[in-house]
């Protein structure tokens, strides 16, 4: 079998992919999230499922908790860039996506839960749970998604 001028060689081919493998490998351990990003995430969604149900009836206390979730869940992707850092987004990466389902369905559903059941039994006690609950959620499963993203870079998913 001929190799003409513009296809690699076998060993070229070989040491082209095992550049990218240690490009890989070495990229990996840089796409952690910083410290601070999942407990200010946490308090942004906390400060959400408190907000969507809350503004039903003190429109300014609710309306408030709100916009500071939106403002802070706007602001967060572009506070993440800091030298060093390679920033993935763990919630679409196709090697986290559906681990980050793990996280997403249940803070949807408690949404749903607070929006559905604070106004049939006026409890405000189940919305700081809902919150509670949502923060700890947050807290918890984002730095499982960054090991996840990392195991994933390193394995080229």
């Amino acid at each position: 079998m001929e190799t003409d001028g513009s296809r690699p060689t076998p060993h070229e081919a070989r040491a082209a992919l095992d550049t990218v493998t240690e490009s890989r490998k070495s990229l990996a351990p840089f796409v952690r999230s910083p410290r601070w990003l999942y407990p200010v995430q946490g308090l942004a969604t906390a400060a959400m499922l408190i907000g969507l149900p809350i503004s039903l009836t003190d429109y300014a206390v609710g309306t408030g908790l709100l916009a500071f979730a939106i403002i802070v869940f706007s602001v967060l992707p572009m506070a993440q860039h800091t030298p060093g850092r390679v920033v993935f987004d763990v919630y679409t990466h196709r090697g986290s996506w559906r681990f980050a389902l793990l996280y997403v369905i249940p803070i949807i559903l408690l949404m749903v839960a607070v929006l559905v059941f604070h106004p049939i039994y006026e409890a405000d006690w189940f919305v700081y749970l809902a919150a509670a609950i949502g923060f700890l959620l947050t807290v918890v499963m984002g730095p499982m998604l960054d090991t996840r993203l990392e195991h994933a870079v390193r394995a080229g998913l």
